[in-house]
């Protein structure tokens, strides 16, 4: 397997023990699933009202062209990496939706739901270690865990009022690989 998918799945797997596993039940912030790559559709958002999704790169950006829509090269611009050298930049985005449209809470109770569950995912990256990831294969290893000046997280709020409320949230990090020679 790629360093790309065991870092991905050693991430999926931590995330669903600080969303999941270790939530109570009752908690309204509790993800309904942890996931490689977009849902499409599976499981129903009813069913998984929190889903959170683990993707290498940033699966919203346009690589190769301005960022933003008809941007100028000066803004920001996003970058790919194929990897190959003794040590690498891997980025990852970790997205998360919180569809509150059949539960009628309130904006307030929204925002917290959605603002919690960025915290926990944050949290949850920033203490995960990757020091038993590693591609047998090539001897590429994570030889530095997730950049706390690397992560940065936004969270939109998509739908409203009166109980159709909406929030996406998007969490970007990087780890560091190396080689063994």
């Amino acid at each position: 397997m790629s360093i790309h998918a065991e870092i991905i799945q050693a991430v999926v797997s931590g995330l669903n023990t600080a969303l999941i596993t270790q939530i109570d039940p009752t908690d309204p912030a509790l993800a309904g699933v942890v996931t490689t790559g977009p849902l499409q559709g599976n499981p129903d958002p009813d069913v998984a009202r929190i889903s959170v999704t683990v993707h290498e790169n940033d699966p919203d950006a346009v690589y190769g062209s301005p960022s933003g829509s008809g941007g100028s090269w000066n803004d920001v611009i996003e970058e790919t990496e194929c990897g190959g050298g003794i040590t690498w930049r891997r980025r990852f985005t970790v997205k998360a939706r919180c569809l509150l449209v059949n539960t009628a809470e309130d904006l307030s109770a929204t925002r917290s739901i959605a603002s919690t569950l960025r915290h926990r995912i944050e949290s949850a990256l920033l203490g995960m270690s990757f020091s038993a990831v590693s591609d047998a294969q090539t001897g590429e290893y994570v030889s530095r865990g997730i950049f706390g000046d690397a992560l940065s997280g936004e969270m939109v709020q998509a739908g409203g009022p009166p109980d159709a409320y909406d929030y996406h949230i998007k969490v970007k990090f990087e780890v560091f690989t190396s080689r063994r020679l």
